[in-house]
C-alpha cells in the first residue's frame, strides 16, 4: 500500500490542485488571456483524470490491494476510487474506453464554454435620469452617477439587480432590467447546451445507462431518478396551495397602487422572493424597511462579525495574509487557525468585473490531504459595488445570508482538510448532501443574537434595534412557499432535461412547459433563462440537491434549538466532529445519524416551509 496507493494518491491530489488553480483563474482573473490559460490548465487536469479513470492496469492494481486490517477510511477511499473508475468506463473494451474519454473531454469543453458565455455577458439598461431610481437606497444612488450622456447605467450584476428589483418604484425600469437578466448568454448558449446534452447522452449510452439522469443520481443519497421525482412531487403538493396564497397576497398589495390591476407581473416580484411587492409587504405589515436594514450591514462589519462568530463556535482565527500576490486588488486572503493550529487559507473575491463568475460559490484552491498541504478555498461572489469604497459598501440582507451560505461550504472544506485520501475528502461526499452544511450555516445570519453582534450603522454607531431584528426574522416567511416552489421548478427542469432524449429536443420549450406546470403561471417567451442556468453543467440533473439538503439542514438545526442558542459551543464542537470533519469518509446519512442520534426526518423542514403562510 505504501509503495503504490500512497504515491498514486499524491499524484491525484497534485493534479486535482493544479486543475483547481486553473479553474479559479478561469472564473476570476481580470485578464482574458489569463482566464483562457486557466481554462486550458483546468481542462488539461480533467483530461488527465478522464484518462486515468479508464486505465485498466491501475484499476487491476487497485483491485489487488490487500485491505485486510486496513482502517475504514482507507477501505472507503479504495472503494470510491474503484467505483469512480467503473463509472468512467474502465471495464469497457479498449475501443469504447477511447470513445468515452473523448466524450468526457468534450463535455468538459462544453461546460466551460457555457460558463464563459455567462461570465462574459455585459448586459445593462440605462436610466434616463435619477427620477427613474426613485425608491433606491441613498448609498446606491451615490454610487450610480450619470455618464457623459446624462444617463445612468444599471447592470445585470447582483449589486445592481437585487436593489432595483426590490426597491425601484418605476416598474418600467424593473421590467427592462429583468428582461436583460433573463437573457444573459442568449442566444450563444442555446447551441452549447444542445451540444452538452447530446454529448452527455452519448457518454452514458456507451456506459450502459438509459439516460444521463440515471448516471448522475446513481452515487447520490437518492440513488434513482424516481426517488428524486417523488421527492419533488411531495414538496410541490405541500406548497401548491400556500404558493397561490403568496401570489394573491402580492397581487392584493399591488392593487393598493394600481386598483385595476388584474395580474402580477414577473418584475413585481413573481419570479423570486424579495421582489418589489414582497419588500413592500415586509415594510408595511412587519415594519421592516429593507433599505433601513441595509444601513446596518456594512461589509467590513459583517465579515468581522462572521469571523468573531467562528471563533466562538469553532475556535477559528482568521489572520490577514498579505505575502502572496493575488489576482485582483479587491481580493482578500486570510490564514485560518483552529485553537492556534494552522488549518488552511481562504480568499474572498466579492466585487463584480467583466469576465468574472457572476453568481456565488466556494471554489477549492487546494484539496487538503495529509502530506499534500493544508486546504484552501475561495469565495467568488458579487456582493460589493465596484463604484463604492469597500469600507462604505452596504450589503443587502439577502447577500449577508448568501455570504453565510458560501462560508458554510468553506468551513466544511477547511474543517475536513486533514484526511488521508483524495477519495474521502469533502469533494467526494454525496452531492445531494453537500448543500446541507451551507444551508445550515445560513441560520446564523437569521439568528437575532448573531445579528446583534455586527449589525451596526457606522455613520451613527447605532446597533440594529432588537425589535427590528425580531421582525426581520419573522418577515422572512413572506413569499417563502412560492420561493421554494420556484426551486422545485428548477430542480424538476434539471432532472427532466437529462431524462429526455436530446435529439430534436427544444430546450426553451421544455423550460416553459416545466415552468408553467410547476408554478402555475405563464412564462414570458421573451425570456431565455435557460441560457444562464449555470447549474445545468456542474450539477447537471441534480439541482434537487438544494431541496434535499435543506430537509437535512433543518433537522441538523434542531440540536442547537434544543439548547436554546445557536452559539452553544459543545453542540458546535459535536457538529464539527460528527458532520464536517469526516468529509467524504462516511455515508452522509451516517454522519447525520451520529449527530442527531436518529435518522433525519421531513418534519422540521415542513414546519419551516409552511411558517408564516397565513400570518403577519
Amino acid at each position: 500500500m505504501e509503495n503504490f496507493l500512497e504515491p498514486l494518491n499524491r499524484i491525484l491530489v497534485a493534479v486535482r490542485d493544479i486543475g483547481a488553480h486553473g479553474g479559479l483563474m478561469f472564473q476570476a482573473h481580470p485578464s482574458a488571456e489569463t482566464r483562457q490559460a486557466g481554462r486550458e490548465l483546468s481542462e488539461a487536469a480533467d483530461r488527465f483524470f478522464n484518462e486515468f479513470r479508464v486505465n485498466e492496469a491501475i484499476y487491476r492494481a487497485v483491485q489487488s490491494i490487500d485491505l485486510v486490517g486496513a482502517d475504514r477510511e482507507t477501505i472507503v477511499g479504495v472503494e470510491k476510487l474503484l467505483r469512480d473508475m467503473r463509472r468512467a468506463g474502465v471495464e469497457l473494451v479498449p475501443v469504447r474506453r477511447k470513445q468515452v474519454v473523448e466524450l468526457a473531454n468534450q463535455i468538459d469543453r462544453d461546460s466551460n464554454e457555457f460558463a464563459a458565455n455567462i461570465a462574459s455577458s455585459n448586459r445593462a439598461v440605462a436610466a434616463e435620469s435619477s427620477d427613474a431610481l426613485r425608491g433606491l437606497p441613498p448609498d446606491f444612488l451615490s454610487s450610480h452617477s450619470p455618464g457623459a450622456d446624462g444617463r445612468i447605467r444599471i447592470s445585470t450584476k447582483y449589486p445592481d439587480l437585487f436593489p432595483v428589483m426590490s426597491y425601484a418604484a418605476d416598474p418600467e425600469l424593473r421590467r427592462r432590467l429583468l428582461h436583460e437578466f433573463l437573457n444573459v448568454a442568449f442566444p450563444e448558449n442555446l447551441p452549447v447546451l444542445d451540444q452538452l446534452l447530446g454529448d452527455r447522452r452519448e457518454f452514458v449510452r456507451l456506459l450502459g445507462y438509459a439516460d444521463y439522469a440515471q448516471y448522475a443520481v446513481e452515487d447520490k443519497m437518492t440513488g434513482r431518478p424516481q426517488v428524486v421525482a417523488e421527492f419533488l412531487d411531495r414538496i410541490a403538493q405541500l406548497l401548491d396551495a400556500p404558493a397561490k396564497v403568496d401570489l394573491a397576497r402580492l397581487l392584493a398589495r399591488k392593487r393598493k397602487d394600481l386598483p385595476g390591476a388584474d395580474e402580477l407581473e414577473d418584475w413585481d416580484g413573481r419570479l423570486w422572493p424579495g421582489g418589489y411587492y414582497a419588500t413592500k409587504i415586509r415594510e408595511e405589515e412587519y415594519g421592516v424597511d429593507m433599505r433601513r436594514v441595509r444601513e446596518y450591514l456594512p461589509y467590513p462589519a459583517v465579515r468581522d462579525g462572521l469571523f468573531d462568530l467562528c471563533r466562538e463556535l469553532f475556535g477559528l482565527t482568521f489572520r490577514p495574509h498579505t505575502e502572496t500576490p493575488l489576482w485582483h486588488p479587491s481580493v482578500e486572503a486570510y490564514d485560518v487557525e483552529r485553537n492556534g493550529v494552522p488549518i488552511g487559507r481562504c480568499y474572498f473575491d466579492f466585487v463584480p468585473r467583466p469576465g468574472k463568475f457572476n453568481h456565488a460559490a466556494q471554489f477549492d484552491v487546494r484539496t487538503g490531504v495529509i502530506g499534500s498541504g493544508l486546504p484552501q478555498g475561495a469565495l467568488l461572489c458579487n456582493f460589493l459595488s465596484e463604484q463604492a469604497p469597500r469600507e462604505h459598501v452596504r450589503m443587502e440582507y439577502r447577500d449577508v445570508v448568501t455570504f453565510f451560505h458560501e462560508f458554510g461550504h468553506l468551513l466544511h472544506h477547511l474543517l475536513s482538510g486533514d484526511g488521508r485520501w483524495l477519495y474521502t475528502t469533502m469533494g467526494f461526499a454525496e452531492w445531494d448532501f453537500i448543500e446541507a452544511p451551507s444551508q445550515l450555516f445560513e441560520e446564523w445570519a437569521r439568528d437575532p443574537a448573531t445579528l446583534a453582534r455586527f449589525a451596526r450603522n457606522p455613520d451613527t454607531g447605532e446597533t440594529m434595534p432588537a425589535d427590528l431584528v425580531a421582525r426581520l426574522k419573522k418577515s422572512e416567511a413572506v413569499g417563502r412557499a412560492y420561493g421554494v416552489l420556484r426551486q422545485v421548478f428548477l430542480a424538476t427542469l434539471s432532472l427532466e432535461i437529462y431524462l429526455r432524449d436530446p435529439k430534436g429536443l427544444d430546450t426553451s420549450r421544455l423550460f416553459r412547459e416545466v415552468y408553467e406546470k410547476r408554478l402555475g403561471v405563464p412564462y414570458n417567451p421573451e425570456y431565455h433563462w435557460i441560457t444562464s442556468f449555470g447549474h445545468l453543467t456542474g450539477y447537471s440533473a441534480i439541482y434537487y440537491t438544494y431541496l434535499w439538503s435543506a430537509v437535512i439542514a433543518r433537522d441538523l438545526l434542531t440540536p442547537f434549538e434544543a439548547k436554546g442558542s445557536l452559539t452553544d459551543r459543545a453542540t458546535a464542537e459535536r457538529y464539527v466532529t460528527e458532520v464536517l470533519a469526516p468529509g467524504g469518509s462516511r455515508p452522509a446519512a451516517e454522519l447525520v445519524r451520529r449527530f442527531l442520534g436518529r435518522d433525519y426526518t421531513f418534519d422540521a423542514y415542513e414546519r419551516w416551509v409552511l411558517a408564516g403562510t397565513t400570518s403577519s
